[in-house]
């Protein structure tokens, strides 16, 4: 009977010194495992902190150089009308002359220019213009 208690005392020491070591090893691993998660919240959430820095100040060297923007100031504008080039005021709805240059005898660069509406600064510019297209 000794024999019996002796051999149920050395198994129930096994199991238990068996269960305490498998859970020891996964509580163990289980820790290393939440500090690695741990760490990697961290680096996200320090990568995030920077990308929403750098979007910020990106925001705001875009709405500082918006401000600092000159606008040229320009008195007329060449518009296309009917196929041939007219000068407006810079309000373009002015017409200050109307011209016999016909848009499609301008090189194209200049189309698109006048399509868009290109801008002339003053008279002098003006002028130099309308004398080196008209025929």
């Amino acid at each position: 009977m000794e024999k019996k208690c002796s051999i149920r005392l050395l198994l129930l020491g096994t199991i238990v010194s068996a269960a305490f070591g498998l859970s020891t090893g996964f509580f163990a691993g289980t820790q290393k495992n939440w500090r690695t998660y741990e760490e990697r919240i961290v680096l996200l959430q320090q990568q995030n902190a920077d990308l929403l820095a750098q979007q910020e100040a990106a925001e705001s060297e875009k709405k500082l150089a918006e401000s600092l923007k000159v606008v040229d100031p320009y008195e007329y504008i060449l518009l296309e009308e009917n196929g041939y080039v007219a000068v407006y005021h810079a309000d373009r709805e002015t017409l200050f002359a109307a011209t016999d240059i016909l848009v499609r005898n301008l090189p194209e660069d200049l189309q698109e220019e006048i399509s868009q509406g290109k801008q002339i600064e003053n008279e002098e510019q003006l002028y130099n213009f309308l004398e080196n297209y008209t025929s």
